[in-house]
Order: structure tokens, then C-alpha cells, then sequence
């Protein structure tokens, strides 16, 4: 009876913290999370090939046989029959040998840029033209689309791929509006080259560099002829990171715990570092796709919604009037290349994929229309998108990085600065211990009487300056401001070991839940330590400190600061460690 009257409180501070804890940490949950996608696109062919109708040769024919039967053509649905007289010829890859040249484009008054201009030589008439938009990740002509390029030129298609300009991008800013005039001014030097149809030079985008394709056509309505669309995420960056994130959490079996953390931490404003083209409005300026457009997407990239994205710029394009959009798969990756999921030097590319973009881009240039294809709208290997896009992005209690990193600071800070007056303070009294020591052998020479005189007078000299806490509330101040940073470090390298494993796509679902039960206990043992503190300063107001001092004489300025720093700390690390799910149910 006795020993639950003596834990009977600590039990009570004990619940009392962990109730409180849940309740934060379930405010600090953001308001949506990223479900199934229960809506998934049939393609209507495994064969991803693209042909179109010779629209005059199909007339021609028609008139000879006196219109005595009517070919079913409709866009996304059917072919042109089996009369081969009705497919439009294009130059194939392969057919002309390719000429490339180096260029400089001014883009400033002080910004030149290199480019790289591919030209088929022999070529008759003015050909048609592509300009490539460089992803994320890549920044010089001469490292990126070469492969592309160059077979898109062996079919007669002059194509000019710049360099990124790099002085104005960084990894926490990215101007998409001031890139798209950037793209504009080599999209202008493209169509002046002499060999060049300029109402037939259109765009190439990947990724990233579709939103700049988006916004060159928000920006220029009208002035881009076509435009092929790979990888494109549809959506703004953070509601497509919820996606991907989500995704790679999911393929490498980590616990739902995980994909909350996720969730809360997309939709963190990041405006203390930057990163505010995270929220670059992509899905507003679907409808400004007014021109025919080719939408491709690999079935092994889990990083973009690719049968979402595709129903959204169909939808999109279609309200502004646009019907002549195709979508195409590829069992590739995110950049349309065979061999791994991830990104990797050295893979190939899909064996159809620049054939595809050949004889779309030729049949766009020969004036095929949304009611010309021979082909189905969409083709290719089926895709499987794991989880749709979230509608909304709303945080949580907490909605802002800021709040996270004050939180980090302080838990470091108040360590540190306890740390130190600890340190301090243990130096001090050691010297005033060594003095007293050496004052006692003085004592030894004088009288009794005046000896106990001495000694009566001496407790009342300085005993705040080098008293101690308790043994037992030292021991709580130094585990919870210990516990807190290694708490939080434990949590931070368990996220580490979850990112590497989702970037390489490496399954580790034991590892990851055993760990997540493991950071719940860690949770758990920081409270009650900052239960047994609360516990020991509520002692310590009427105890005596190992010296026989009184509370009054051990509770110097240095030891109040020294005990809030800490309980500032470990209330710091519960808060935090709340906000990571620890603590939910």
C-alpha cells in the first residue's frame, strides 16, 4: 500500500502527459491523407504505335469507289481499317544522317547559353522541329536528350536542345514564369534556322520541365504548334509529392505511421527555405493545351500519377475545345528507359519510343487532326497507379517548417546552455571544496573552542555557491536532456534509412516496423523520464541537498536555469516526437 502511494502520482503525471501527447499529436495530423486510386484507364492497344490517315489519299480512294462504304475513324477508338492506301507515310527513323552543331543563345545581356542543333542532312523543304525542356537534374545540352534528339533527326525532325540556365535555379528556387521566356527565346531561334518550317516547331518536355511547357503556354497562348508531354505531373509539385512519397513509403513496406509523417511534412510551408515553386499552379493552365499534344508515361514510375495525370490533361485540354491529345505507355521508368525503376546512367530506352515521337511529330506536321488517328487514343502497356493524387494539402495544428526548426533549435540550445552551466557549476564547487580542504589543515592548530567557533561560522559563508542538486534530481536533469537529443536523432536516422531505401526502391518492411515500435518505446521512456523529473523538482522543494543545505540555499540562479533548460528541452522532444505519430493509437 505504501509503495502505490509512492508511485500513484508518478503513475498519474505519467498518463496525464501521454493523454496530452496523443491529443497533440492527433491535431498536428494533417486533415487528408492519400488513398487507393479506384479509377483506373484501359488502354485500348498493348501496341503503342502511332499512324495516322492519309486524309488525302483516304478522299482520293473514297471518290473512286463511289463512297460505297464509310471507314469508322474516331479518335482513341479505332484504326483506319486494314487498307494500308489510307496510313500516312512519314520518314522513318534512320533515313537521313544527322548534322549537329553547336550554338550560342543569348538570353539575357549578359547570359549566353550553349545549345546543341541537330539537323537531318538531306532533307527536302522545310522540315518540322522540336525543342527539348530540360527535367530536374539535368542542366547541360551535352549530357541530356542526346539518344532522343539525334533519332528524332534521322526522321527529319530538327530538334535543339539548350542548356538549362542554371544562374537562376537552385534547389530552393526555381522561377518556371522566367524559364518559360527563357525556353520562348530558343524556341525563337529554332524557328530561324533556314531549314526549319517555323508553324511546325513545337516542344519536348520532360517532368519538371512540362510545368515549364505549361506555363510557356499560359504565357504564349497560340505559339506552340505541339507539344509532347513525358512524365508530366498534371499537378502541383506538393500535391504530387504527397503521391510519390506516399507511393515509395508503400513499396518499401514501411508502417502507416510513416505515410502520416509524410503527409504532414508535404504540407509544411517551406518558405524558410524557399521552395515556393512547390506550389506552382500546373493543374490551372491544363486548359491553356490548346495544341495537339503526345502524353507519355513509363508503368514502372512510381514517382508520377500516371493514369491520373493523363485523364487530367485529356479533361483539361478538352474543356478549352482540344480533343487531339494522345496518351502512350512504356514498360520504362521515369525518364522512358529500360532496366531499372530507378534512375540509372547507361539504360536504354524503350525500343518504340522515339518511333512513336517520330511518327507522331511528322503526322502533327502533315496536318493530321484529333479525327485522323489510326491508332487508339490511348495504347500501350496497361498502367497501375498505387494511390491518387489528394485533392487538398492542408496542414495540421503545426503548418509551417519554422515551428519544426525553432522546436530542433531549442531541444540543441537547451541542451548545449545546460550542459554548460552544469559543467560550471561542478567546476566551482570542486574549487571551493579544495579551498575549504586547505582551510581545515589551518584549523588543526587552533583551539577546540575556537575551532567549533570557526566551524559554526563557516557553513554561513558562500554554501549557495557551491552547493549541488539531489543526487537522484541531477540524475533526471542529465538523462532527459541526454534522452531528448538522442531521441530525436534516433527518429532522424530511421528516416534516413527509410528515404535511401525508397530511392533505391529496396524493401525493408521488417526492418521498418520493428524500428517504428522501437522509436514508439523511445517516445515512451521520454516521458516517463520527464515524469520522474517533474516528480523529483516537486521533491526537491522541501528536501535537503546532500550537503544538509535547504532548498532555498541549492536552488541558486544557475541551478533554476540550469532545470528549466532541461524541462524546456525533453518538453521540446515530446512535442516533436508527437508531431512524428509516436504517440497515436
Amino acid at each position: 500500500m505504501r509503495l502505490l502511494k509512492r508511485f500513484l502520482p508518478s503513475l498519474a503525471v505519467f498518463v496525464a502527459l501521454v493523454a496530452i501527447l496523443t491529443a497533440l499529436g492527433t491535431a498536428m495530423t494533417a486533415p487528408w491523407s492519400v488513398k487507393p486510386l479506384t479509377q483506373h484507364i484501359k488502354v485500348a492497344s498493348a501496341d503503342s504505335a502511332i499512324q495516322a490517315r492519309d486524309t488525302a489519299e483516304a478522299n482520293a480512294s473514297a471518290e473512286d469507289t463511289g463512297n460505297a462504304h464509310n471507314t469508322d475513324i474516331q479518335a482513341g477508338k479505332t484504326g483506319i481499317g486494314t487498307d494500308p492506301k489510307n496510313v500516312l507515310n512519314t520518314d522513318q527513323e534512320g533515313t537521313y544522317q544527322v548534322k549537329a552543331e553547336n550554338l550560342r543563345i543569348r538570353l539575357a545581356p549578359n547570359v549566353t547559353i550553349n545549345a546543341i542543333l541537330r539537323s537531318p542532312i538531306g532533307a527536302p523543304g522545310l522540315r518540322p522541329a522540336t525543342l527539348f525542356i530540360h527535367g530536374a537534374g539535368t542542366g547541360k545540352a551535352s549530357e541530356v536528350y542526346g539518344d532522343i534528339a539525334s533519332a528524332m533527326s534521322s526522321a527529319g525532325i530538327v530538334t535543339l536542345v539548350p542548356d538549362k540556365r542554371l544562374d537562376t535555379y537552385t534547389t530552393f528556387h526555381r522561377d518556371y514564369y522566367a524559364m518559360a521566356e527563357d525556353y520562348m527565346t530558343s524556341l525563337k531561334t529554332l524557328r530561324a534556322q533556314p531549314d526549319v518550317d517555323p508553324t511546325h516547331a513545337g516542344v519536348y518536355a520532360e517532368s519538371e520541365g512540362t510545368w515549364v511547357a505549361e506555363a510557356m503556354a499560359h504565357r504564349h497562348p497560340g505559339a506552340i504548334p505541339f507539344m509532347m508531354l513525358t512524365s508530366p505531373p498534371a499537378v502541383s509539385g506538393r500535391r504530387q509529392m504527397a503521391m510519390a512519397s506516399n507511393t515509395y513509403v508503400d513499396y518499401i513496406g514501411a508502417p502507416k505511421g510513416l505515410n502520416r509523417d509524410v503527409d504532414k511534412f508535404v504540407s509544411l510551408d517551406f518558405v524558410p527555405l524557399g521552395l515556393q515553386y512547390a506550389d506552382f499552379p500546373a493543374e490551372r493552365y491544363l486548359k491553356d493545351l490548346t495544341m495537339p499534344l503526345l502524353i507519355s508515361f513509363g508503368t514502372d514510375d512510381l514517382s508520377m500519377p500516371i493514369e491520373q495525370g493523363a485523364a487530367d490533361i485529356i479533361d483539361g485540354a478538352g474543356a478549352a475545345g482540344n480533343k487531339n491529345v494522345l496518351v502512350r505507355y512504356y514498360h520504362a521508368n521515369h525518364q522512358m528507359r529500360v532496366g531499372a525503376h530507378t534512375s540509372v546512367p547507361g539504360l536504354p530506352l524503350d525500343t518504340h519510343y522515339t518511333h512513336d515521337l517520330e511518327d507522331w511529330t511528322n503526322a502533327i506536321a502533315a496536318g493530321t487532326k484529333a479525327s485522323d488517328w489510326a491508332t487508339p487514343q490511348v495504347a500501350g502497356s496497361q498502367p497501375r497507379q498505387r494511390f491518387g493524387v489528394p485533392s487538398s494539402v492542408k496542414p495540421g495544428l503545426i503548418g509551417s517548417l519554422s515551428t519544426i526548426l525553432v522546436l530542433l533549435a531549442a531541444i540543441a540550445l537547451c541542451v548545449l546552455m545546460a550542459g554548460i552551466i552544469g559543467i560550471c557549476i561542478t567546476l566551482r564547487n570542486l574549487n571551493k571544496h579544495d579551498k575549504r580542504d586547505s582551510s581545515s589543515l589551518t584549523d588543526r592548530n587552533i583551539t577546540n573552542r575556537s575551532s567549533r567557533q570557526t566551524a559554526e561560522a563557516r557553513p554561513s559563508q558562500g554554501n549557495a555557491a557551491h552547493s549541488r542538486f539531489p543526487h537522484q534530481l541531477t540524475a533526471a536533469l542529465a538523462l532527459n536532456g541526454c534522452c531528448a537529443v538522442l531521441g530525436i536523432a534516433a527518429f532522424f536516422t530511421y528516416v534516413m534509412i527509410a528515404a535511401k531505401s525508397a530511392l533505391t526502391l529496396t524493401s525493408r518492411g521488417t526492418l521498418l516496423s520493428w524500428g517504428w515500435v522501437l522509436l514508439q518505446i523511445i517516445a515512451l521512456v521520454n516521458v516517463a523520464l520527464l515524469t520522474w523529473l517533474i516528480m523529483e523538482l516537486w521533491r526537491s522543494r522541501g528536501s535537503r541537498n546532500p550537503r544538509g543545505e535547504q532548498p532555498q540555499d541549492f536552488w541558486t540562479p544557475a541551478h533554476f536555469v540550469a532545470a528549466a533548460l532541461c524541462v524546456i528541452a525533453s518538453a521540446a522532444s515530446l512535442i516533436l516526437m508527437a508531431f512524428f505519430g509516436l504517440y497515436a493509437l
